[in-house]
Formats: structure tokens, C-alpha cells, sequence
């Protein structure tokens, strides 16, 4: 008889623990108790003089590469910077330029040390095998430790007079900047 009650605890008890963890599990969302809320606060710092219409302004200084530009900016997680895991940034640019087939892409040297400075060997010319579109922004970036994120455009000089616009996306939030190209 002891045996029997006991039996029918240890059932009574199993069931109670699956109903509680299929309540549990079946409340849960994709924001719920597995996955956190996160309140993300992003700022995107273009480092570019900005107008009255908040457009900022590049200079282009280079009529023949890449003009290269560091943009910079702020994320939190909370309220605190993100730690572990770092939150990764997406970014997206409204520019691409066309690298096309049998362009020359750049050039390889090989040196060596003759005592008073270095002299070129020889060089190798290297040469785009098919045509393919180049963005004109890093695609993504994670938070530093101080929580600042960090991007790279590089438009080219045939670009001048559009404006590129630049979106920052990271869990939901959305940041968009607007770049005139002079």
C-alpha cells in the first residue's frame, strides 16, 4: 500500500513539473523569457560638416581611387555598452561602383633589402577575373568595448553630386544618414 501511494506521488509530481514547463515554454516569444527584450540605442556620427537640412557633406579629394571615409557612432544594449556578445551593425549604402572584367585591380612587388634600402625584384600585375559589383561601405561591424561602432565608405569621383545614403541597422533599429558627395 505504501509502495502504491508513493507511486502516485512521484506520477503526480512528474505531471505537475510538465504542466508547469509546457505552460512555461508555450508563453514564451521570440522576446520573451529565452530571448530577452533588448532596448538598443544606436548613434551614427558621419564626422562630416552637416547642413541646415542635417545632410552632410564629403568632399571628394581623390579623381581617381576610392575616397576613403571613416563613420563613427554609439551603441547600447540596456543601457549598457555590449559586452558579451558584442551587437553586430549591419550597413547598407545606396552606392556601388562596377569593378569589370580584366580591370587591373592593382600591383604586387617583390623586394629585397640591398643594404642602403629596398629594391624591386619584379612585379606582378593582378587583374579582376569577372565583373562584379563593389559596395561603397563595409558591410558590417560589432561595438568596441566602449560600445563606439566604425564603418568605411569609400565613394569614387564619378559619384560626385549624388547624395549616398547610408542605413545602420542592429536588432530592429534603424539609423539613416544622408551624404552629399562634392
Amino acid at each position: 500500500m505504501k509502495n502504491k501511494s508513493y507511486d502516485k506521488l512521484v506520477l503526480f509530481v512528474a505531471y505537475l513539473l510538465l504542466l508547469l514547463t509546457i505552460t512555461l515554454f508555450s508563453s514564451c516569444t521570440k522576446d520573451g523569457l529565452l530571448f530577452p527584450n533588448k532596448d538598443i540605442e544606436m548613434n551614427i556620427d558621419t564626422r562630416l560638416p552637416i547642413d541646415v537640412n542635417g545632410y552632410s557633406h564629403f568632399k571628394l579629394y581623390s579623381t581617381t581611387t576610392q575616397n576613403i571615409h571613416t563613420i563613427s557612432g554609439s551603441i547600447t544594449s540596456n543601457g549598457r555598452v555590449p559586452d558579451n556578445p558584442r551587437e553586430k551593425v549591419e550597413w547598407e549604402s545606396s552606392h556601388y561602383w562596377t569593378l569589370k572584367q580584366g580591370e587591373s585591380i592593382g600591383t604586387i612587388y617583390r623586394r629585397t633589402w640591398r643594404g642602403l634600402g629596398w629594391q624591386i625584384v619584379d612585379s606582378i600585375k593582378v587583374v579582376n577575373l569577372k565583373q562584379s559589383q563593389v559596395p561603397t561601405i563595409n558591410s558590417a561591424t560589432y561595438n568596441s568595448a566602449d560600445g563606439s561602432i566604425n564603418t568605411v565608405i569609400a565613394p569614387m569621383w564619378n559619384m560626385r553630386g549624388d547624395t549616398m545614403t547610408i542605413v545602420a541597422r542592429s536588432n530592429g533599429v534603424v539609423k539613416v544618414e544622408r551624404i552629399i558627395l562634392k
